[in-house]
C-alpha cells in the first residue's frame, strides 16, 4: 500500500491498483462526514497522483476516527517482521509505527510524535509494543473457530449438482471480520466497513484482497521449535486482550452494563507436529460484578461491592457468563482469591463471596448457565501455605482440573496432506475461566499450571513422550514466563532463559504498568530470595504507574475502543463512483460450465 497526498489536498491509499482517495465533504454533510472516491482495478479515471512527488509505503489502514473536529485516518507503516509459527502461514508483525492522516488538514504533521499533537497519547498506546497484526491467518481468532470459517467457505464453494433443489441457496459467507470480542481495532473500522458495503460486487471483491481494514489484536505472541522425541515439533502461545472493557488497573476493574470485564483474555496455547495440530483455550478476567479498589501505599486491601448483588451485578454478571458459555460451550470459573476473613485479604474473600453468590442467583435463572457454568474457589494463598511454597502450585492445580481436562479435552485437527490446511478432528468442550484480583500474578500461575497439565494430556493422545525433562517442558515454561513477564509482542526465537526472563510483563505491563510477580518461578520452576524482592519491587511499581501515568493510557484506550465520552460522532464515509470497468470484465463465471470457483 501507499499513501499519497494530492494536489488538492487529498489523501489518497494505493494498494495493487486499487485506490481510495478522501476529502471533506463538499455539500457540507455535517460533522464527520468524508467523501470517499473509490478507483476499483479497471477504473477509466484515476486520482491526481503526481507519480514524482513524495509518497509513504504503509502495510495497510488500521481504520478512521474523530478527535475533536478533525477526522483522522490511522495507517500503518512498515513494522519489523516477528516470526513465523509452525504454520508456514502464520506470520505476525508487530504494530511498531502509526502515521495518523487529518482529512481536513493533510499538512498536519502525520507522525504525532509530540505531545502537542492530537493523537500523541493513542500512538503512544498502539505502538507500546503490545499490537500485532497477520495479512495471512486471522489472529483474533482460535483455531477451533478459524477451521470452522474455512470449512463454512469451502462447504458454500464447492461445486453442487444441479438436480439438487437446494443447490441455489448455497452462498460464499459474508466478509468475515474476524472475532468482534478480540479486534481492537474494530471500532475505528466500523466506517470503513460500512463503507464497503455500498461498493459493488465487484468493486467489493477487490477491496476485500486489499489491505484496506487490517485488525489488530493486543497481548502478547510467542512460538519455539524443539524436538521431543524423535518429533520436531511447534509451541505456540498467544493471549488475544478483550477491548469491551479496555484500560488500566485502577480504572476498569469488575463489569460494565455491557456484561464486559476488565483484563479479559483469551489464551492459546498451540502445538504442531507433521501430522496434527492441537489447541488448548483458556480466559481469564476480573471478577464479574460491580467493584472497585482505590490505590494504596500499605494496609490492608479496601473494595467497595455496592449492594445488594441480585439489583445491582446481577444483569451484567448474566450477559458475560451467558457469552462466554455460548462461546466455549462449557466454563469452568475458577477464583484464586484468597478465603481468609481474617487477615490483610479479607476483602478479597468478601469479593470471592459475593462471586459464589452471583453463581449461584445465576444458574436459579437461566437455564444455559445451570447446563454450562460451574464456580470453584481455589485460594492459592491457602495451597502454598498447606503444600509447602509455590513450586509445588503447578502440581497440585493439575490435581485439581485433571477430571476435567478429560472432559474438555482440545481442539485437534490433522493435516490435509495436499493442502496443508488443518481438518477438525474434534473440538474443546469447554474452558477454565479464571481470576484472582488484578488477573495477573495468581492467574498467571493457574493458566501455566492447567496448560501444562493440558499439554502432557495432548502428548500421549499423539503418542509423543511425556512433558516433564524435555525441551518442549522448557519452551513452555519460556513462552508462559513471557505471557507473564514481557513488554508485550517479542520475538521470540530459539530463547535462553536468561532472554526470556528480560522479556518483561505482557499481560501484566498493559494493564498495570509492571511485570508479573511468580514469573521468574514459571520460568524456572524455583523460588529465590531475589525473586521475593523482584516482587516487591514490582508491587511498588504498579502503585506508581497507577498514581502518575494510568489517566492518560486509559483515555487513549477509550478513544482507540469507542468508550470515550467526549466523542460525539464516528464519521461517515460516503461513496463517491469514480468511471469504472470490471476488474473481471468480459469473462463468464465458471459456474456456468461447472467448474470449482477459487475464492
Amino acid at each position: 500500500m501507499r499513501v499519497h497526498l494530492t494536489a488538492a489536498s487529498t489523501i489518497v491509499l494505493e494498494d495493487v491498483g486499487f485506490s481510495l482517495e478522501f476529502r471533506p465533504s463538499r455539500d457540507g454533510g455535517g460533522p464527520g462526514t468524508v467523501e470517499v472516491v473509490s478507483y476499483p482495478p479497471g477504473s477509466t479515471t484515476q486520482p491526481d497522483i503526481d507519480p514524482d512527488e513524495h509518497f509513504v509505503e504503509a502495510f495497510g489502514c488500521l481504520g478512521i476516527v474523530e478527535l475533536g473536529s478533525k477526522t483522522i485516518l490511522l495507517v500503518l507503516v512498515p513494522p519489523i517482521d516477528m516470526l513465523s509459527a509452525g504454520d508456514a502461514g502464520m506470520n505476525v508483525e508487530r504494530v511498531e509505527e502509526v502515521l495518523f492522516y487529518c482529512v481536513e488538514d493533510p499538512h498536519l504533521l502525520a507522525s504525532a510524535d509530540k505531545p502537542d499533537h492530537p493523537c500523541y497519547h493513542l500512538r503512544q498506546v498502539l505502538t507500546d509494543g503490545s499490537f500485532a497484526y497477520s495479512r495471512t491467518v486471522d489472529l483474533t481468532s482460535r483455531l477451533q473457530s478459524r477451521i470452522r470459517v474455512q470449512e463454512q467457505r469451502d462447504a458454500a464453494c464447492a461445486p453442487a449438482a444441479r438436480t439438487d433443489a437446494s443447490a441455489g441457496s448455497s452462498t460464499v459467507p459474508h466478509h468475515y471480520r474476524g472475532t468482534l470480542e478480540y479486534t481492537w481495532n474494530a471500532y475505528l473500522l466500523t466506517p470503513l466497513n460500512i463503507f464497503r458495503a455500498s461498493l459493488d460486487p465487484t468493486a467489493k471483491a477487490a477491496f476485500d484482497s486489499r489491505s484496506f481494514m487490517l485488525p489488530v489484536v493486543q497481548g502478547f505472541y510467542g512460538t519455539r521449535e524443539v524436538h521431543i522425541g524423535s518429533e520436531r515439533v511447534h509451541l505456540s502461545v498467544i493471549s488475544r486482550r478483550g477491548w469491551g472493557r479496555a484500560g488500566t488497573r485502577f480504572k476498569k476493574r469488575g463489569i460494565d452494563a455491557d456484561g464486559s470485564v476488565g483484563n479479559c483474555a483469551e489464551t492459546e496455547t498451540i502445538l504442531e507436529t507433521s501430522t496434527h495440530v492441537v489447541s488448548f483455550v483458556q480466559l481469564r478476567g476480573s471478577v464479574p460484578l460491580y467493584w472497585q479498589e482505590k490505590p494504596r501505599w500499605t494496609g490492608a486491601v479496601k473494595l467497595d461491592i455496592p449492594q445488594p448483588l441480585a439489583d445491582v451485578s446481577l444483569a451484567p454478571f448474566l450477559r458475560h457468563m451467558r457469552w462466554a458459555v455460548k462461546t466455549y460451550t462449557h466454563i469452568h470459573a475458577i477464583s484464586f482469591l484468597s478465603d481468609n476473613p481474617h487477615d490483610s485479604l479479607a476483602a478479597e474473600a468478601a469479593l470471592g463471596d459475593a462471586y459464589a453468590t452471583l453463581c449461584a442467583l445465576g444458574k436459579s435463572q437461566s437455564k444455559r448457565l445451570r447446563e454450562g457454568l460451574v464456580f470453584e474457589k481455589f485460594s492459592i494463598h491457602k495451597a502454598e501455605m498447606l503444600s509447602g511454597g509455590v513450586e509445588s502450585m503447578p502440581g497440585e492445580i493439575a490435581k485439581d482440573v485433571d477430571a476435567l481436562l478429560d472432559e474438555y479435552g482440545a481442539t485437534t485437527a490433522t493435516l490435509d496432506g495436499e493442502s496443508g490446511k488443518p481438518v477438525l478432528v474434534s473440538g474443546q468442550q469447554g474452558v477454565f475461566r479464571v481470576n484472582c484480583r488484578d488477573c495477573l500474578d495468581r492467574s498467571n500461575l493457574g493458566e501455566f499450571s492447567i496448560s501444562a497439565a493440558a499439554l502432557d494430556k495432548q502428548l500421549a493422545k499423539l503418542q509423543l513422550p511425556p512433558l516433564e525433562g524435555t525441551e518442549l517442558e522448557q519452551a513452555h515454561r519460556d513462552l508462559w514466563s513471557a505471557v507473564s513477564s514481557s513488554p508485550a509482542l517479542v520475538p521470540l526465537g530459539p530463547l535462553t532463559h536468561a532472554a526470556a526472563s528480560q522479556n518483561g510483563d505482557a499481560l501484566s505491563q498493559i494493564y498495570a504498568g509492571s511485570r508479573a510477580m511468580n514469573s521468574s518461578f514459571i520460568r524456572t520452576g524455583r523460588v529465590t530470595h531475589k525473586q521475593e524482592l523482584e516482587n516487591a519491587e514490582t508491587s511498588e511499581a504498579r502503585h506508581v504507574q497507577a498514581m502518575l501515568h494510568d489517566d492518560a493510557k486509559n483515555r487513549a484506550t477509550e478513544i482507540l475502543t469507542g468508550q470515550c465520552r467526549d466523542q460525539q460522532w464516528a464519521p461517515q464515509l460516503v461513496l463517491v463512483e469514480a468511471t469504472t470497468t470490471s476488474e473481471l470484465s468480459g469473462t463468464h463465471t465458471d459456474s456456468d460450465s461447472g467448474s470449482d470457483l477459487d475464492v
